[in-house]
């Protein structure tokens, strides 16, 4: 009976905190306290907080046993958190990144935690479940107060604070319902459907990003799947692997060609304006960045002088790689991209013994590097990110109890042989 409270439990927490990490609460904050420039936290805000630290140290305590098999990774990540708060003794604006460094911290605690109480499987689930809930929200928000679904600004964002949350968590949605049809943990038809209802509302709130890492994640899922059948189908998607990353060279070498051909503005929406303006302000601080979640900051006057030359206030670069650097210097931005590398080596391994996390795994870091061309990315509390931190525990997780069962198994078969075999009469 306590175990299977303690399960409920476990599940109803992590589904509060990936309610707040898609940041699917941000209607109640625009909607009761406002939204404008430099706005600090309210009373919801830091309730959500609160409650998110909480729960992040209560689900890694009590699930603390399972800690060897993802230490390694945790380690990092966790030594990763602690250097991006430390961060705020040279920021340009302490109070910012250490309100945000703190955030960061515990939503990787609770990403650890998770992996502790609950099984892949079982987190991919209630992920879909936590998006699809946004998605059913955004819809009916839609429905009954059009103007309150736009946020004022003609997009469509739903219940979230911008368009662009909106299509990560739809992306995130689609991600975790191919990992259920995939591990077979989720029913087809309504699998379908919830793809359909994510990819739909991708499209309407016109994140030209979100759409394009639910296309990479339909891709890698593919390619992931012929590779693993083996003989022809191994051929096939090598071979189709191969045309993809030629394709995406072309791509990020030459991207205007491809713009021009889908309509697009050449300059991503003014968004090569900003990384001409964001260069200079790397190369003053190359090393350690102006402090995590600093450089925008309204009490930066560098901000301000690219606001200038911009004509509007920017609240980040557009750009993944731009924004580690600036936030992290060279030694934040490769200590991510040691994890981005090392979640793809998990993958690998990790298709012996978890084939479906794997995949899941795999097609995390494919969206992340496509995000990262034209957004932020890893760098604070969204779905994508908590995906890509979870899906290498997870990885690490399969991993570590797979080898250790082979070891064990390898020792019972080693002492087999020598094992003392009492006679029948001399057994009780």
């Amino acid at each position: 009976m306590a175990t299977s409270f303690k399960r409920r439990w476990s599940r109803w927490a992590v589904f509060w905190l990936l309610l707040c990490q898609i940041q699917a609460l941000s209607v109640i904050d625009r909607t009761f306290y406002g939204v404008w420039l430099g706005k600090p936290g309210d009373a919801f805000t830091q309730f959500v907080n609160i409650s998110q630290i909480g729960i992040s140290i209560i689900l890694f305590v009590t699930g603390s046993r399972h800690w060897y098999s993802v230490r390694r990774g945790a380690v990092i990540s966790l030594s990763l958190a602690a250097f991006l708060l430390f961060s705020a003794v040279w920021s340009v604006d302490g109070g910012a990144t250490v309100r945000t460094g703190v955030s960061y911290f515990f939503f990787i605690l609770s990403l650890i935690g998770a992996t502790e109480n609950l099984n892949g499987d079982d987190f991919m689930l209630l992920l879909a479940r936590v998006c699809f809930a946004s998605a059913i929200a955004s819809i009916a928000l839609l429905v009954i107060s059009p103007s309150s679904a736009d946020g004022g600004t003609g997009d469509f964002i739903g219940v979230f604070g911008y368009k662009g949350l909106l299509g990560q968590a739809m992306a995130v949605g689609v991600l975790a319902c191919l990992h259920g049809l995939r591990a077979k943990t989720q029913g087809r038809l309504l699998a379908i459907l919830m793809i359909v209802v994510f990819t739909s509302l991708a499209a309407k709130s016109r994140s030209t990003t979100s759409v394009s890492v639910i296309l990479v994640f339909y891709l890698t899922g593919a390619v992931s799947q012929l590779i693993k059948k083996g003989g022809a189908a191994r051929i096939v998607g090598a071979a189709l692997s191969i045309v993809l990353l030629l394709a995406a060279l072309v791509v990020f070498t030459s991207p205007d060609a491809l713009l021009e051909f889908l309509g697009k503005d050449p300059t991503l929406t003014g968004r090569t304006d900003i990384w001409d303006n964001v260069m200079p302000y790397i190369y003053q601080r190359p090393w350690l960045g102006w402090g995590y979640a600093a450089f925008w900051s309204t009490l930066n006057p560098a901000a301000w002088d690219i606001a200038n030359a911009l004509h509007w206030f920017s609240p980040e670069a557009h750009n993944g790689l731009l924004e580690l650097l600036l936030s992290g210097g060279l030694l934040g931005a490769a200590w991510f991209l040691y994890l981005w590398v090392r979640a793809i080596r998990m993958s690998l391994q990790c298709m012996h013994y978890d084939s479906a996390m794997a995949i899941t795994c795999l097609s995390c870091c494919a969206g992340v590097l496509a995000t990262g061309v034209s957004e932020q990315v890893l760098l604070y509390v969204t779905g994508l990110n908590g995906v890509f931190f979870a899906a290498g525990f997870f990885c690490e997780q399969a991993i570590s109890r797979g080898r250790l069962r082979h070891s064990v198994a390898a020792r019972n078969l080693a002492f087999a042989p020598h094992a003392v075999r009492l006679p029948a009469a001399a057994k009780f």
